[in-house]
This record gives structure tokens, C-alpha cells and sequence, in this order.
């Protein structure tokens, strides 16, 4: 017999999922113009057969949180090869659609390649040597993440003209760095045949392990007002300036480490209108999220996804970061 309690739980169910915003991955891609379903981590496991993707396998939407991980090359699982593989030109372009990504998670975006010498199906990622496609952090006011997000939650990228013939990965990632002091890292690989007449291979200081490319990286605050500019850490894209991400790709940072360290700047302090300040300080709305399975078919047959274990992290300190900036503002307007 069902109860007050029992319709108000289910009506919990069906409103929850709709009410909070998921973390995101690639659910698709077009590869030389054609259009590729990437893994659904909450539907694919469940089919009968389970499709193959050109999309190496990840658990859920969650993020990886050890920069030393082996999980960093291609996500949780995705050491395990896909059962696909797409071809595509070199000097074509690879469209990668993230299924949506919450507009607080901001932070740079970046695309990698890896020869997978030989068979993809076949080819364990732990152990790769990357080279860099494209990459953008903070420029002109705006993180990269929200370019993807103002693209349609797109991000494009342009495999080298003269790269070699070959099978590759291609991995592009989001660093979310909403959570001060945790960055969050979402990479997502594919599988790819690459064709053409090219005869170039990245090598030496072109090439970087993954994990590797974030250590010693001092991640900037995001909620810090005076942040200026913050570049994309890693080497510099291969293939000098032919290749480019849909939002353009940072300069290599000065460093000669660069495949460990970014560099940020910090504008001066400015004046702060009292419309500006009152603005930021009567704004009230938070984000939050959990990870959900409302974005892709239900299947009765699926156990439903559980939460990724950094909700809880990830709702604080956003609030804490929140709280800094209405302080920040808050202040500058008695200042002034």
C-alpha cells in the first residue's frame, strides 16, 4: 500500500535529477565528417551485445582526482582498449560534444595525441608518450571550459596536416578548478586511423607522459578576481602553429619545464563600481550537482549510477569560493 511517504520519495526521484546539474564527458564525435556515438558509462555496459565505440570505456561522469593516476591518460578504465576505431585525414577536423558541463566548472582544455604503434584495440595507454594538439587556459577574461560551453558544449580541434599515417588516441580533457585547492580532470580518448601522405612524428620535447604533464603545476584560483591570465600547462602544440583547438591554442609557457609547470598573472587591484559590488553581493544563486543517468536512455536493466564521491567537495568549496568573492566585493565597495 502506498503512503504519503512512498509518493513523496518517488516524486524526490523523478524531480532530483532534473534539478541539479551532472558533470559531463564526451558522448559523441565527428571525425573527418562523420558522426561517432562515444561510450554512455550508464547505458553501454547494460546493452546486449555492448556496442563497440571508438570512445575508450569510463566508469561514470566523475572526474579523476590524482594527477599521478594511471586513470589521468584516458579516465578510469580507459586503459582497456575500445572495440572501434574511426578514420580520418590528416588536416581533417575532430569535433569533441561533451554532454553538457556545468558553468562553474571552469578551467583550461586541452587535446593530445599518442601513437598507439600499432593496433588501438590493442593498445595499453598507461605507458603513452603525448604530444600536444591544442590548448587554452584563461585569456581575455574567459576560462576555456566556458568557451566550450558558449560553442554548444564543443570543443574542435585539428589533427596536423603532415602527421604520419598511423593509428592514434586522441585525448582531449577538461580541468575543472572549481574546488580550490582539488582540481578535478575529466580526459576522454578515441580511437583513431589516421591517413594521408604526412611523414612527420612528434618527438623529443614534443612528447610527455601522462601522468606526468601536472606535476608541480600551481593551479590558480578561479574565484580570485584579480586573476589576469593562466596558461594551458604542457609542452607546446606539435607541429609549430598548424594545429588549434576551436578556441585557439596558448603560447608554451616560458619554463623550460613546461610539461610541469603554467604560469598565471594577477591584474592590479581596480575600482570596483558600487553597481558591480552591490550586484555581487545581493547574487544568491549556487550550483550544485550530483552526477546523474537522466541524460541518456533509461534502462531497466541498469542499476542507476551512483554519486561521484567529490559532490560533497565540490558543493562546499564552491560555496566557500562563493562566500570570498561576495567578501571581496563586499569590502571594495566600503573601500570606495
Amino acid at each position: 500500500m502506498f503512503t504519503t511517504f512512498t509518493f513523496a520519495a518517488l516524486a524526490v526521484a523523478f524531480v532530483a535529477p532534473s534539478a541539479v546539474n551532472a558533470h559531463g564527458y564526451v558522448h559523441s564525435l565527428e571525425v573527418g565528417g562523420k558522426n561517432y556515438t562515444g561510450w554512455l558509462p550508464f547505458t553501454d555496459p547494460y546493452e546486449s551485445p555492448v556496442p563497440k565505440r571508438i570512445v575508450r570505456k569510463l566508469p561514470d561522469d566523475g572526474p579523476v582526482l590524482d594527477a599521478t593516476s594511471s586513470d589521468l591518460a584516458c579516465n578510469k578504465g580507459g586503459e582497456s582498449p575500445a572495440g572501434a576505431v574511426a578514420t580520418a585525414p590528416a588536416g581533417s577536423k575532430i569535433v569533441f560534444d561533451w554532454l553538457k558541463w556545468p558553468s562553474d566548472h571552469m578551467g583550461p582544455v586541452s587535446t593530445y595525441m599518442t601513437s598507439c604503434n600499432g593496433d588501438c584495440t590493442k593498445f595499453d595507454a598507461s605507458n603513452a608518450k603525448w604530444f600536444k594538439v591544442d590548448a587554452s587556459g584563461y585569456t581575455n577574461g574567459k576560462w576555456a571550459a566556458t568557451q566550450l560551453i558558449d560553442n554548444g558544449f564543443k570543443w574542435t580541434s585539428t589533427i596536423p596536416s603532415g602527421l604520419k599515417a598511423g593509428n592514434y588516441l586522441i585525448r582531449n580533457e577538461i580541468v575543472a578548478l572549481h574546488s580550490t585547492g582539488q582540481p578535478q580532470y575529466y580526459p576522454s580518448c578515441a580511437q583513431l586511423s589516421i591517413t594521408g601522405s604526412g611523414t612527420t612524428a612528434p618527438a623529443g620535447s614534443e612528447l610527455v607522459s601522462i601522468p606526468g604533464i601536472y606535476n608541480n603545476v600551481q593551479w590558480p584560483d578561479i574565484w580570485d578576481d584579480n586573476l589576469k591570465s593562466f596558461t594551458a600547462p604542457g609542452p607546446a602544440a606539435a607541429f609549430s602553429g598548424s594545429t588549434s583547438g576551436s578556441q585557439g591554442s596558448d603560447p608554451a609557457p616560458s619554463s623550460s619545464k613546461s610539461s610541469a609547470t603554467a604560469s598565471s598573472t594577477h591584474a592590479s587591484s581596480t575600482h570596483v563600481s558600487s553597481a558591480e559590488a552591490s550586484h555581487s553581493a545581493t547574487s544568491t544563486h549556487v550550483s550544485t550537482y550530483v552526477p546523474t543517468t537522466t541524460a541518456e536512455p533509461a534502462k531497466t536493466s541498469a542499476p542507476s549510477s551512483s554519486a561521484a564521491a567529490s559532490t560533497g567537495r565540490c558543493k562546499s568549496k564552491r560555496r566557500r569560493g562563493m562566500v570570498k568573492r561576495h567578501v571581496s566585493h563586499h569590502a571594495k565597495r566600503h573601500l570606495h
